[in-house]
């Protein structure tokens, strides 16, 4: 009897952490406001910033990070933009005029950025015909980062928006994979003239960089678990910081973060409080 009565305690445990975790999932791709009401101080505090996650990347990607920026900087989660496997829109909330902030979530989860940017290119314009919005901030993370230089490189000519700042953390920039985990870390040497080994990737964003949009601050964030292993598990510095090669003409403000120790992984690294300051710090001058 006893057995029995532990038995149900634990099935009955379980179901309600099964109810309160699809509760939190669906919280985290619903927009989520400051509770403080906070008037624009600079130009700065209006721009929309849009979160592009990695590849297969959901509503827990940038989830947590926006409810942080939320609750600490008092922005606003005020727009979800679904994209489905056509590249149809689904927009969920409205607009915030401080601070706000737009979750993106790709349907289609094995999509690669070529697509993505098209949809990208999509929701900017959504952005600009319907909303008035002039100017954005883009933050990426993993593959997110691909996207957006895909669309930087490959649909400028297309953009109604301009791009004020970028965001890109473990941005595998020199991966012959830019999706799927390989066997091993691809950490191909860089030199003065950039990296020793160029991949796909890398080179086909080399070819259209000249023709990038001019004066777009950047901000490079890459992990190391510690000092004998010099990448995050997944994305080495070497390659995340290639970057820096492609973007050295056409380049008005570009800086890089390194960030070290057990949160510095591949999936922590948009869970780390350090990247939460240095982002509002860049994209709001906080």
């Amino acid at each position: 009897m006893f057995g029995i009565i532990i038995l149900t305690l634990i099935m009955i445990l379980l179901v309600v952490g099964l109810v309160i975790a699809a509760h939190q999932f669906r919280l985290l791709g619903k927009p989520y406001m400051s509770p403080v009401s906070t008037n624009i101080s600079t130009t700065l505090d209006s721009v929309p910033t849009l979160f592009l996650p990695g590849y297969v990347g959901n509503r827990y990607s940038f989830g947590f990070l926006l409810r942080r920026l939320v609750n600490r900087y008092q922005a606003n989660k005020s727009m979800v933009i679904y994209v489905d496997g056509r590249g149809k829109l689904r927009v969920v909330g409205q607009l915030a005029q401080y601070r706000p902030l737009i979750q993106v979530i790709f349907q289609d989860k094995r999509s690669r950025p070529q697509q993505q940017s098209k949809w990208l290119l999509f929701i900017c314009q959504r952005l600009a015909d319907q909303y008035g919005v002039a100017t954005i901030n883009l933050v990426g993370h993993s593959m997110g980062c691909i996207t957006i230089f895909w669309l930087l490189t490959h649909h400028q000519q297309e953009l109604p928006v301009a791009i004020s700042r970028v965001v890109t953390i473990a941005g595998p920039f020199n991966d012959s994979e830019i999706a799927r985990n390989t066997r091993g870390v691809e950490e191909y040497p860089n030199d003065s003239a950039g990296p020793r080994k160029r991949t796909a990737i890398y080179r086909a964003l080399a070819k259209r960089v000249s023709a990038m949009p001019k004066g777009i601050k950047f901000l490079n964030i890459a992990g190391t678990i510690s000092s004998g292993q010099q990448n995050d598990g997944q994305v080495s510095l070497n390659s995340a910081f290639s970057l820096r090669y492609l973007l050295r003409d056409p380049i008005i403000y570009y800086r890089e973060l390194v960030i070290r120790g057990k949160r510095a992984t591949h999936r922590l690294l948009h869970e780390n409080r350090v990247v939460d300051a240095h982002i509002a710090k860049f994209i709001w001058n906080t």
